[in-house]
């Protein structure tokens, strides 16, 4: 529940009339008469009348006053979200090329739903036949697991050492383009991995494990090279993007692919639900363009677009180019090659520095007075897509001439390129380049354009009010919800004239009704497809509505306490567990705690011990460099100018128990011992033992008295003797307790149990009940 909405003022009329009535002796003390019938007392309660009407209006806030309010702190109700989904097609007999932004459709309870593409793509009619594991001279074959719903299987076996090979074998050759493979990992038994709100889907992470792909040519591997890698070394679920190699041979009726675990570690080793061929990403989007109604040429009009909700910022996750983007593709091409060859800085040079050879050579042979071919389009569009992910696109002298009127990109540009999301780099790199050719390329966002008189079409800038802008700026307001565009008045904001015709280019999303269930049958929208239809392996997700404002409130009011700035050690070990795209179990900050040394107390220095979790069985969870990396690198963000951090993982201490057991009566010795060994193993277990069973407690000591109090406990025990504990290889007898480092945790070792016998008990003096006592 929120808290109540505090009055600014609460005086009332009574207490103002009094306040005023007790003030004048002071600054009128010729004032004797204040008695009702007194004009000047009249005069009071007249002013104490208007001041309480006008307290009234003070407390009345109104949802505007609140948006405004949020403004204030760079914070906004969010739009509808659209929801994602990969699609799998199938029937696919040969190569046919989908564009970014070409539908695909479904149907749900009769409804057709509308997705859009998100980047270009090749159907290749190759099919996966093989998938092989190969490691430590073991070879097992997942090709049935693969194809099986619900079965996984280890992509380089359970402990993933080096050299561990995953081998992919086709019944084809590979083409010569494009090739994309879908990884869908199984991760259900895990929480999801952390994030903070400081770093909105912003998860720079560097993978502890190195893996190369090679394919097979000859007798020889060669080295393949990836375009894009979104499984980041099979870290989580994605797809590898690549050219397919030349020079791919066949042996054993297969032609293969492999990957290799060349170097490094993996904190959780892969586990693999299905390797997809064809496989896509689309949006719950629809793109509509549309003429509007013409202006009337009055103040502040406004116009209604046909269909709601609209996504309107520039960062709406959906920014790959594609064919049909493009509205003057000589006029394009062309430009580029002039600014490409100018010795001036301009977009079209800081653009051209950044495609590959063979796409420059493309437009190089590309003669200006014909339309350029389809081939010449989709590479051109390719090698836009991939500048769209560069976080070096914009140089300011580059893109001196461009006008950021859009709040989002100004935001954007202002976090610096480094610090906002990859998601949010493509926005803004889209945002770039559309406003560096703005009649040739569309816009990616909502455009509303206004015809001239002339007949061409003028692009009007969306802005959040109109206090800053002035009689002749093309501004306008848009409510994405109501989809209400709203003219300016002539003083703040243009009028368009009676005669000018309104066009609008948007997409909208269905938000949370587009998250559409798994299985659903797919067809795209497109002449020469009808054979080829696509299923998703799982539901769509992300999609939602627009927030309410009530919740952006209560956002508002968590952003306030939310930790941005790390001071304290609780501050620290907060930041590193929520690191983005991290699973951490758990962290522990030693404040002037340097470990190159250990033994000085170093004012400033801070030292964060991170474990990494992991699937069951693994006794000593240790994080890589790539893990060890990616949280220093966030903790380096939030920490203050003047302090040293460092983050490492813990040392493990190895504890077992020797002990010897009394049974108690009708209680299996067997079944008692198993017992008794269970307990010391959970309470030692550096994750979930300890005293709370929240995880061994760094640096804690491990007392006897406990591991009596564990034993006492278990099911079937009369009571403990002869306890004595080895840790690190020394053994400890008696009541003294076993010292760990700081950055240390205890883990179990082996543990022997003895059962006393009836006679030996008899003759036992030595029976411990409380090992407090």
């Amino acid at each position: 529940m929120g808290l109540p909405v505090p009055e600014l003022d609460d005086k009332t009329f009574d207490e103002l009339v009094n306040e005023a009535r007790a003030l004048i002796a002071r600054y009128a003390p010729e004032w004797t008469d204040h008695n009702v019938h007194d004009p000047g007392i009249t005069f009071i309660e007249l002013f104490a009348w208007l001041a309480e009407l006008q307290i009234y209006q003070l407390n009345q806030v109104t949802d505007e006053n609140y948006r405004k309010f949020l403004k204030l702190v760079g914070l906004y109700p969010f739009d509808a979200q659209p929801a994602r989904v990969d699609i799998t097609f199938e029937n696919v007999t040969a190569e046919k090329t989908i564009e970014a932004g070409r539908q695909v459709i479904t149907e749900v309870g009769g409804e057709r739903i509308v997705f859009e593409t998100e980047e270009g793509f090749t159907l290749n009619p190759v099919s996966l036949k093989s998938v092989i594991t190969s490691y430590d001279s073991q070879t097992i074959d997942n090709t049935e697991a693969n194809e099986e719903d619900d079965i996984y299987f280890y992509a380089f076996g359970e402990k993933a050492l080096v050299g561990a090979k995953l081998l992919l074998g086709f019944d084809k050759p590979l083409p010569e383009k494009e090739i994309h493979i879908t990884f869908d990992l199984f991760e259900e038994d895990f929480s999801s991995p952390g994030s903070h709100d400081d770093d909105r889907e912003r998860e720079q992470v560097s993978p502890s494990a190195h893996v190369v792909w090679e394919y097979l040519s000859g007798e020889k591997w060669e080295e393949l090279t990836l375009k894009k890698d979104t499984t980041l070394a099979l870290t989580r679920s994605g797809r590898i993007v690549f050219t397919g190699p030349s020079g791919l041979d066949k042996k054993d009726d297969r032609y293969w692919i492999r990957c290799r675990l060349k170097e490094g570690r993996y904190e959780i080793v892969p586990q693999i639900n299905k390797i997809l061929l064809n496989t896509i990403s689309a949006v719950q989007v629809e793109t509509i363009n549309e003429d509007l109604v013409r202006e009337l040429g009055i103040p502040e009009q406004k116009v209604l677009l046909n269909k709601v909700p609209v996504i309107s910022g520039i960062t709406v996750g959906f920014s790959m180019f594609s064919v049909s983007d493009v509205l003057d593709w000589p006029g394009l091409l062309q430009q580029l090659k002039n600014q490409a060859g100018s010795g001036k800085p301009s977009p079209g040079k800081r653009i051209w520095c950044m495609f590959d050879q063979e796409t420059q050579n493309l437009i190089n042979q590309w003669k200006g007075d014909q339309e350029p071919g389809d081939a010449l389009k989709y590479e051109t569009i390719n090698a836009l897509n991939n500048v769209l992910e560069s976080r070096d696109l914009y140089e300011i002298n580059a893109f001196k001439d461009i006008k950021f009127i859009d709040d989002e990109a100004q935001k954007l540009l202002s976090k610096g390129v480094d610090f906002i999301s990859d998601t949010e780099v493509k926005a803004l790199n889209r945002f770039l380049i559309e406003e560096a050719y703005p009649d040739k390329i569309a816009k990616n966002r909502m455009s509303i354009q206004i015809q001239r008189e002339n007949g061409d079409w003028e692009n009007w800038h969306e802005v959040y009010d109109f206090e800053s802008s002035g009689p002749d700026d093309p501004h306008y307001m848009f409510d994405p919800e109501k989809g209400e565009v709203t003219f300016g008045n002539g003083l703040n904001g243009r009028i368009p004239l009676e005669s000018q015709t309104i066009r609008a280019s948007y997409k909208t999303t269905l938000g949370a009704k587009g998250n559409t269930p798994e299985d659903q049958k797919w067809w795209i929208n497109k002449e020469g497809f009808e054979g080829i239809k696509g299923k998703n392996q799982k539901a769509a997700t992300g999609g939602k509505d627009a927030e309410p404002l009530e919740n952006a409130k209560a956002r508002a009011k968590k952003d306030f306490r939310e930790r941005y700035r790390a001071i304290t050690s609780e501050d620290y070990e907060r930041l590193a567990l929520s690191t983005p795209g991290l699973r951490v179990a758990r962290a522990k900050a030693i404040p002037n705690y340097n470990p190159d040394y250990p033994c000085i107390a170093i004012p400033g220095s801070v030292t964060v011990v991170v474990v990494p979790y992991t699937r069951e069985g693994t006794v000593t969870p240790v994080p890589g460099k790539g893990f060890i990396l990616t949280i220093l690198n966030h903790l380096e963000k939030h920490r203050l100018v003047t302090t040293d951090v460092h983050v490492i993982g813990p040392e493990y201490v190895k504890v077992s128990v020797k002990c010897r057991v009394q049974v108690k009566k009708k209680s299996s010795p067997t079944e008692v011992k198993k017992r008794v060994k269970d307990a010391l193993k959970c309470f030692l277990d550096p994750l979930k033992g300890g005293p709370d069973e929240n995880g061994w407690p760094f640096g804690r000591s491990v007392f006897p008295s406990e591991i009596y109090r564990t034993i006492d406990k278990v099911e079937g025990v009369d009571y403990a003797t002869g306890i004595s504990i080895t840790a690190g290889g020394y053994q400890k007898e008696g009541g003294d307790a076993i010292k760990i480092p700081p950055i240390a945790l205890v883990y179990s070792g082996d543990h022997e149990v003895e059962i006393i016998g009836e006679k030996e008990e008899k003759n036992d003096c030595t029976r411990i009940q409380d090992p407090d006592f």
